[in-house]
């Protein structure tokens, strides 16, 4: 069933969590989980975020059994040393996969044998979008957005930090890497370069980034890094329990 998921693909699967309401369906869900992730779901105080939990965690699992023999309630994980959920499953081990939510929206990403980074952002412009930026962009990108305002300004921070989000995901680390090192060249939302500081050990040649719009109030960014030059085919799935 690996064929269904070919080694120059990126599997992206999306969902709203709050299109899943039927208690049966929920019930079900919550019989794949491990007993660490129903722990971890009854720790949220807030119903919705426990309801964002349970929905995102099951379809990775799900999602997961559609390319192999495996039921979805027999994945394990283990962590990286930054915490990363990794397939722990000696017989699938060249899947990857990586997880991504935040309000109205769920994502997963899946390849095989590359390193892979997702995120997902709802525009919003509540935050202090000026002072992080300050403390997590390239000089060169604070300065194009002072330059922007209202929703450009929006669209273009959050491209910006989804993308980062999803470079650290990838390398399996936390957001303390200095991402004010790294600059993105951004063409269009399938053309997109990123520029190291020489300090780094880094090879930008090693990287793919793609930016997705999967509504119009939600921007997604992904990144893959792979050890041959050639360009993952993005594919893009409707999860339907």
């Amino acid at each position: 069933m690996l064929a269904l998921l070919p080694r120059h693909e990126a599997h992206i699967w999306l969902i709203d969590p709050e299109t899943i309401r039927d208690g049966t369906v929920l019930t079900d869900f919550r019989t794949l989980l491990s007993v660490e992730e129903r722990t971890q779901c009854d720790r949220f105080h807030f119903p919705q975020d426990s309801h964002q939990y349970l929905v995102s965690h099951a379809m990775v699992r799900k999602v997961l059994s559609a390319y192999t023999g495996l039921a979805p309630a027999e994945w394990r994980y283990s962590r990286s040393n930054h915490g990363r959920p990794e397939i722990a499953n000696q017989d699938v081990a060249d899947i990857r996969f990586n997880l991504t939510h935040t309000c109205g929206l769920a994502a997963c990403i899946v390849t095989r044998d590359v390193e892979c980074g997702i995120d997902v952002e709802k525009l919003d412009s509540r935050h202090h979008l000026a002072g992080i930026a300050q403390r997590m962009f390239a000089a060169e990108e604070c300065q194009l957005l002072e330059q922007l305002h209202g929703k450009k300004q929006i669209e273009a921070f959050f491209t910006r930090w989804t993308l980062r989000e999803a470079f650290v995901k990838a390398k399996g680390i936390g957001i303390s890497y200095p991402t004010r090192k790294l600059h993105f060249d951004i063409e269009d939302d399938d053309t997109i370069r990123v520029r190291f500081d020489s300090d780094l050990d880094e090879d930008d040649g090693h990287w793919q980034f793609r930016l997705l719009r999967p509504s119009g109030e939600h921007i997604m960014a992904i990144a893959l890094r792979t050890d041959e030059p050639a360009e993952h085919r993005i594919v893009k799935h409707r999860f339907n329990r």
